[in-house]
């Protein structure tokens, strides 16, 4: 039997700049509903961001804290009782409509991989931007895994979280911006805010949304390989962020591809290939290697200062002729570097280099780990 190609697609990143939830943050400064007009939002998301690096960075926090549960990503849960209690579902597919962000050649990109691969989206994204963006690149909707934003429920539960979010936005976050943006000073504050008070109608309404990061995007892996009956080490995933470490570490373990896209320092340590490209086309080398991908990746190095700056000079037995075209047609070459065989100053360097491009491919999204 043949076994199908599948690869799985973190959204936001490998396939779209924009960090949705986080545009979201930014538009509750224009909301009078919350009085929240005279705070920059997207610095309160931003807080909420580091927060979140806090938790899952710092050994022994979660015990302490008792939230064994919590996942890298988990912030879309800790701001998700200011946006049900602030938007409405048509607000929210009318901003997803309007803005998908898509990296230059994705389209391009979708319809070349449809023709032999199975593909898969695994995202933290709320499921108002993750469908919209699956159905302009013709990914079916129930192949996408991602969050789900209960703004019906809540709203018929009718939490009451006024006073609670001006305890965390008006003093909180207050308080964080008067002390120069410093998170030690508020992690207190923070911790009883979320973890202490379960009777809030603030927590009540968060603990409404389970987001699908960390330990859950490995999840999604392990059913996506039950439904294709494609074993794990025979996938393809990309990701770019702390929130997909679990799913770029479970393949890296069972010797499937495992890919940095534009990533950071949490993507570098748990993939086996960094691909640093602005152009979705630029993993395409990636994908038709996949059964000879060592052998690849090993000539693509060695060669990789000859043509650089020229996709021309791509030796034809590197590619294939339509992969060095889209190649030249964009002026594209992607850096595509193995792992596995990296020195630890080697991988410093190449996530100093994925950072520094992540950051000018994605903009403001870019600082969020």
């Amino acid at each position: 039997m043949t076994l199908k190609n599948v690869c799985c697609w973190d959204l936001e990143g490998p396939i779209t700049v924009l960090d949705f939830a986080a545009e979201l943050g930014r538009l509750l400064s224009k909301k009078t509903k919350l009085d929240l007009q005279k705070f920059n939002m997207g610095e309160f998301f931003e807080m909420i961001s580091n927060y979140d690096d806090y938790l899952i960075d710092v050994p022994g926090v979660k015990k302490r804290l008792n939230i064994p549960d919590y996942q890298p990503g988990d912030t879309l849960r800790l701001v998700a009782p200011l946006y049900m209690y602030c938007f409405s579902d048509e607000e929210l597919i009318e901003l997803a409509n309007n803005n998908l962000g898509l990296l230059p050649g994705c389209k391009e990109l979708m319809t070349v991989l449809h023709k032999s691969w199975d593909i898969f989206v695994i995202s933290t994204s709320y499921r108002h931007f993750a469908h919209i963006v699956a159905k302009n690149l013709n990914i079916p909707l129930d192949h996408v895994f991602c969050t789900d934003l209960n703004i019906k429920e809540a709203n018929q539960t009718i939490y009451n979280i006024e006073g609670d979010v001006k305890n965390l936005v008006n003093v909180i976050f207050q308080n964080y911006i008067d002390n120069g943006k410093n998170l030690d000073l508020v992690i207190d504050d923070l911790n009883n805010f979320f973890w202490n008070n379960k009777e809030s109608d603030y927590v009540k309404a968060m603990n409404l949304v389970e987001v699908r990061g960390g330990k859950r995007k490995e999840m999604a892996v392990e059913r996506i390989s039950t439904i294709t009956h494609v074993p794990i080490s025979e996938m393809v995933a990309l990701g770019d962020s702390i929130t997909d470490i679990n799913m770029l570490q479970r393949l890296k373990n069972e010797g499937g591809i495992a890919v940095s896209f534009n990533g950071n320092r949490f993507t570098v340590g748990r993939s086996n290939i960094a691909i640093t490209t602005p152009n979705n086309l630029g993993t395409l080398a990636i994908f038709e290697s996949k059964n000879n991908i060592e052998n690849f990746l090993d000539s693509w190095e060695k060669l990789y200062s000859r043509f650089k700056n020229d996709p021309e000079k791509i030796p034809s037995k590197l590619i294939s002729k339509e992969v060095k075209n889209y190649f030249i047609k964009y002026k594209l070459v992607p850096e595509i570097e193995n792992l596995s065989n990296k020195t630890k100053k080697e991988l410093d360097l190449i996530i100093l280099k994925q950072e520094k491009f992540r950051k000018k491919v994605r903009g403001w999204a870019g600082n969020l780990a």
